[in-house]
Parts: C-alpha cells; structure tokens; sequence
C-alpha cells in the first residue's frame, strides 16, 4: 500500500471568478497566488497549505439547496471567529447557521456566534466556519 495522502487542493465552479476572489479574500483572508496557466477563467487561492481554484462556470443555473440539504459544504477553522464573522457581514455575505452545535439562526448582527457559523459563499455553497480546533478530527 501507497503512502497516505495528504489534502491539498480543491476547486469551486462560480459564475464570477473575479467576485469569489474577493469574497474568499475578504472574508477569509485567503491570498491570490495565481491564474491558471493560459486563462484568466480559472485562479488558486491558498492558506499556505491547501488550495482552493476558482473555475469559471458559464453552464445553466443550478438549483439552490437550503442550508442542511446542500450535498457538500466546505468547512474552515479561523482564529477569530467574530473577526471574520464580521468580515463576512461588511461583504454583504448571508449567514444561514449561527452556532451549528446549536442548530439555530437570528438577524441580530449584533449577536456573534459562539464557535461556529455557517455562510453562503457569491454562488450559494455553504461554509461552515469555527474557532474551535477540535471541530474535525484528525
């Protein structure tokens, strides 16, 4: 058997490759590192360990999945959890799950969640976002 392999890349369809730039970039501070060799259609990000490309998507409409019936969500650990649930809120992002141990949502922008939340990225996939370093094992 192979060694075990390690996660470095994953990659998002959008239909505005240069606005999920700056949503990634702003509301979680990923960097840009660079277009895709030969188009400006597709580009990576990264943590400084794995990657996230953004690849231009011209095809129909997709159908919108409510928040717990999305069939895959994408889930980063930050430092600051009202920091960037902050961030998100100056973009304009939606916040669809407050607290996802607790399984509730509010408009009070007021309020911060407590270890998690979860929010729509420009073409609807959900983010789950925590501080608390045990969330995933591993």
């Amino acid at each position: 058997m192979a060694g075990s392999a390690l996660f470095r890349h994953f990659a998002i369809r959008t239909h505005n490759v240069e606005k999920a730039r700056e949503f990634y970039e702003q509301g979680l501070g990923l960097r840009f590192v660079d277009y895709r060799p030969g188009t400006r259609e597709a580009m990576d990000l990264s943590d400084g360990t794995v990657n996230l490309t953004l690849i231009q998507y011209d095809g129909p409409a997709r159908t919108a999945l409510e928040e717990g019936s999305e069939f895959i969500h994408l889930g980063f650990l930050v430092e600051d959890l009202a920091a960037t649930y902050q961030q998100f809120l100056a973009i304009g992002a939606a916040v669809v799950r407050e607290d996802v141990k607790e399984r509730y949502a509010h408009d009070d922008a007021t309020v911060i969640p407590k270890g998690s939340f979860k929010v729509l990225d420009i073409d609807g996939n959900v983010l789950d976002i925590t501080e608390r370093p045990d969330e995933w094992r591993a």
